[in-house]
C-alpha cells in the first residue's frame, strides 16, 4: 500500500460539521506600524510571507475527500500549488478607522475556504488611519488547534526586526509529509475498518462517559448527585446565518494578574468572569438575561510542553459563567470552582459528547449538524457560548520587519451559539476578539466595551480594604 496521511478523529468535526452558514476555519487580525519601514509595501510583504513558508509543509497540502463521506479526508500534496491563490490584498474605505477594519475583516472572514486548494489564505490590508497596515490571516481549524497556530506564526514572524542568523524551526514541522492520493483498494479498506468498528468504539465512550457518574451514584457515594446544569435561552440561541460581525478590544495584562493574585484564582478564570460580566450586562440592556446561569464551551489544551507539532490536540469543557449573581466576587469564586473541577475532569480522560462525534464518518456528523434544530444546540452542547484563551508570546513580534503592534483573533460560532470570545495574551496585553451573528447580536461592540467595565470593577475589588478570602454568605442573585 502506498504511504497515506488521513486526518484525525480530532480533526472531523471541523471537516464534517461546515455547512453553508457554519465556517469551521479560523482567522488572526494583526495591526502592523510600518513607520520604521518606508519601504514596507505588499510586494515586500508578499515575498517574506512565500520565504517563511515555504518552510511550513502543510500549507501546501489539500483535502482528498472520501466519496460519499464514507471515511475522514486524506491530506495530499496540492500539485497545482500557487501563492496567487492565497496571498492577497484589499484596502479600507476612508477613514479606515478601527470599526470599519472589523468590518472589513469580518466580511473576508464571511466565506468558505475553497477546499480543491490548501486551506489558508492570507490578506494584507492597506489605508488603515496613521498609515498602518493590518494582517488577516485564515486557515481552516482541521490543519491545527490555536497553540499549533501560534507555532505556525512564530515560523511566519521574528522576534527583532532584522534577525541574524539561520532560523531554527522544529523537525516536528519542517520534516512533516502529506501523503499520496489512496488508491480504491486502500481506501475501501480503511473506510470498512471505521465503520465496523464504529459500534463498539461508540458503546465504549457511552460507557466512558457514564461509568464515573455510575459509580459516584451507586459504589463511592461522596457527594449528592447533581443533575445536569439547565441551560438557558437567550436571544442568541437561535439559528445563525452566514454574517459574521467583529469587535476587538485590548486588556492591560498587568491588570488581569492583579486580579488574578488578589483573588488566587487563574488567567483564565478572570477571563471568563469578565467575559460574564460584559455578556450580563449586554442582556441586561436588552432585558434578556435568564435566571438561570449561562454557560460557556471551552477548548482546553491537552498538549504536553515538548509538543511542537501543527495539530489539533484539544478537548473541550462546559463552564458556569455565574451570570444569575449580582456579585462580581461571587461570580468569580464560582467560576473558579467549578473551572477547577472541569480541567481535572476534562485532563484525566474523561469523554464527552465531542468524542461521539469523533468516531462517526464526515456523512453521519454533517447530517447531524445539518438537521440540528438550533434552539436544542445549546441543550446537546451544554452552553450558551463559546470562550477560548490562547497562549501568545510575552515579546513583540515582527513580520518583514514591521511591529506587530496587536492581534485580535477571530474564532468559530457554531449552531445555537451566536457568540465566541477569544483572546490571545501579547506583550504587556490580553486581546480580545468578539465574533458574532450581526442578526443576533446588535451592537456587538458595546461588549467590547463592556470588557473593559467589568475590568474596572474587578480592580475596584482589589483596593487595600477588600480582601480575597473566600466569602462564607451565600452569594446574591439578580
Amino acid at each position: 500500500m502506498t504511504r497515506t496521511r488521513q486526518l484525525s478523529r480530532e480533526d472531523i468535526m471541523f471537516v464534517a460539521g461546515e455547512t453553508e452558514s457554519l465556517y469551521q476555519h479560523v482567522g488572526l487580525l494583526m495591526i502592523l506600524d510600518p513607520h520604521v519601514r518606508p519601504e514596507f509595501d505588499f510586494e515586500h510583504f508578499r515575498q517574506r510571507c512565500m520565504e517563511r513558508i515555504s518552510q511550513i509543509p502543510h500549507f501546501h497540502w489539500k483535502l482528498h475527500a472520501v466519496p460519499m463521506g464514507l471515511d475522514r479526508p486524506y491530506w495530499v500534496e496540492d500539485e497545482h500549488f500557487s501563492f496567487d491563490h492565497h496571498l492577497k490584498r484589499i484596502a479600507l474605505p476612508q477613514p479606515g478607522d478601527h470599526i470599519t477594519l472589523c468590518e472589513v475583516a469580518a466580511n473576508l472572514y464571511s466565506s468558505h475556504l475553497d477546499r480543491s486548494k490548501p486551506l489558508w489564505e492570507i490578506w494584507l490590508i492597506e489605508g488603515l488611519e496613521g498609515g498602518k497596515f493590518a494582517y488577516l490571516q485564515k486557515f481552516h481549524h482541521c490543519m491545527m488547534d490555536g497553540e499549533g497556530a501560534f507555532k505556525m506564526l512564530e515560523v511566519i514572524c521574528d522576534l527583532e526586526p532584522d534577525p541574524a542568523g539561520a532560523r531554527t524551526i522544529d523537525p516536528s514541522i519542517t520534516d512533516a509529509r502529506a501523503g499520496s492520493v489512496p488508491g480504491y483498494p486502500e481506501r475501501s479498506i480503511n473506510a470498512l475498518r471505521h465503520i465496523t468498528r464504529l459500534p463498539s468504539e461508540a458503546a465504549r465512550s457511552a460507557y466512558d462517559i457514564l461509568r464515573p457518574k455510575v459509580l459516584e451514584q451507586f459504589v463511592w457515594p461522596r457527594k449528592p448527585r447533581e443533575e445536569r446544569p439547565e441551560i438557558p435561552v437567550t436571544s442568541f440561541n437561535a439559528q445563525i446565518s452566514s454574517e459574521r460581525a467583529m469587535a476587538s478590544c485590548s486588556i492591560p495584562m498587568k491588570d488581569l494578574k492583579k486580579i488574578k493574585n488578589h483573588f488566587e484564582v487563574s488567567l483564565n478564570d478572570v477571563v471568563l468572569a469578565l467575559v460574564s460580566g460584559a455578556i450580563r450586562r449586554y442582556l441586561q440592556e436588552y432585558s434578556d438575561l435568564p435566571d438561570t446561569p449561562l454557560r460557556t464551551n471551552i477548548p482546553v489544551s491537552l498538549r504536553s510542553t515538548t509538543d511542537e507539532s501543527l495539530s489539533n490536540k484539544v478537548t473541550n469543557m462546559t463552564v458556569t459563567l455565574a451570570t444569575d449573581l449580582d456579585d462580581p466576587v461571587a461570580r468569580l469564586r464560582e467560576i473558579n470552582r467549578e473551572s477547577e473541577e472541569a480541567k481535572a475532569c476534562a485532563r484525566s480522560g474523561s469523554k464527552s459528547v465531542v468524542e461521539l462525534f469523533q468516531m462517526m464518518p464526515p456523512i453521519l456528523v454533517s447530517t447531524i449538524m445539518e438537521s440540528l434544530p438550533s434552539e436544542q444546540a445549546p441543550q446537546i452542547l451544554g452552553a450558551n457560548l463559546i470562550v477560548s484563551n490562547v497562549r501568545g508570546s510575552p515579546a513583540p513580534m515582527y513580520i518583514a520587519g514591521t511591529r506587530i503592534e496587536n492581534m485580535y483573533p477571530i474564532s468559530i460560532i457554531t449552531a445555537g451559539m451566536a457568540i465566541n470570545v477569544t483572546c490571545v495574551s501579547y506583550c504587556d496585553s490580553m486581546e480580545f476578539g468578539i465574533i458574532v451573528d450581526p442578526d443576533l447580536v446588535p451592537h456587538h461592540h458595546s461588549i467590547a466595551d463592556s470588557l473593559q467595565s467589568a475590568m474596572q470593577e474587578y480592580l475596584a475589588e482589589c483596593g487595600p480594604r477588600r480582601k480575597a478570602a473566600k466569602r462564607t454568605k451565600a452569594p446574591t442573585k439578580k
